[in-house]
């Protein structure tokens, strides 16, 4: 049996008549009745009922349609599949994502690459500090998203764009704050652990140091920010999260933030998508990726 043959099945069922369905497929009707027939003669059962004014399907037949729709199905995957990558487009793509980005600012950019290239295989890669920027240089992702300042991304000779801006606020838990009432600079936060988030690049250049770490802190050291924020939540210490991570439970009244009459601790941060400059490993994907961000 044949696609083609399967598809006239389709017709036929979905118009209710073998005249409708020549129209649909502009076919004549004798090609239809000999593609019915045909696909009945091959299949060895009997799939219609012709004693009526219309053709029905036998009990055999419509186990046999239902099953005809999955091939069909799968036969059009293959299809879109196949013009996908004829037209040039990205088998994979990765995009490498500091930790504390708001994937809802990514939203518009994450939907057009479901809807349009729903063929092309997308990894988000979450990265801490200098891991984003390291992915980008190594090759292993395609576009990186981070908020690192602009200058170094000049000097590694990437391109980029400006995305949002976003605020990094140092919470504890309001029992944990109350404690530090006598506080006034950060330097008098060292006896309270501070959560961190361990480095997962090469920490060369700027990046060799540890970002609003004080000598002589007590730390925990973590790798992902959901087990820094049970900790801080649990009251296990302080440290910095990304508004959108805690600004609910602010509300809740199950994290403060932490202010010093000397010190500012919010940070404000400014987030960029950068790419390598290289028009050569820059497929379709990956431009349409870097429009859509830019507007």
């Amino acid at each position: 049996m044949k696609l083609e043959q399967l598809k006239v099945m389709q017709a036929l069922i979905e118009t209710g008549s073998v005249k409708s369905a020549s129209e649909l497929l502009h076919k004549t009707q004798p090609a239809i009745s000999q593609a019915l027939k045909a696909l009945e003669f091959e299949s060895g059962a009997k799939l219609f009922d012709r004693s009526g004014y219309r053709l029905e399907l036998t009990s055999i037949g419509r186990r046999f349609y239902q099953q005809s729709l999955r091939v069909l199905e799968e036969a059009d995957d293959l299809s879109q599949l196949l013009l996908h990558f004829n037209k040039k487009n990205e088998e994979k793509i990765c995009i490498a994502l500091d930790a504390n980005t708001d994937l809802n600012a990514l939203a518009p950019m994450l939907k057009l690459l479901q809807n349009e290239y729903p063929e092309t295989q997308i990894k988000l890669k979450t990265e801490v500090l200098s891991g984003t920027i390291q992915m980008i240089k190594d090759g292993n992702a395609d576009i990186g998203i981070a908020p690192i300042m602009p200058f170094l991304l000049e000097e590694e000779g990437f391109d980029y764009l400006p995305l949002y801006q976003s605020q990094l606020r140092n919470v504890a838990t309001p029992a944990l704050v109350e404690q530090m009432k006598s506080a006034k600079k950060v330097s008098d936060l060292r006896r309270f652990q501070q959560v961190i988030m361990n480095d997962s690049g090469k920490a060369e250049g700027v990046f060799n140091r540890n970002f609003g770490v004080q000598m002589g802190q007590r730390r925990w050291l973590v790798s992902d920010l959901a087990t820094k924020k049970q900790l801080l939540v649990t009251g296990l210490g302080w440290g910095r999260l990304p508004a959108h991570l805690v600004d609910d439970e602010i509300n809740k009244g199950l994290l403060s933030e932490i202010k010093l009459e000397d010190t500012h601790l919010a940070l404000d941060i400014n987030f960029f998508a950068f790419r390598r400059n290289s028009p050569a490993i820059n497929g379709p994907v990956a431009s349409t990726i870097w429009e859509v961000l830019k507007n």
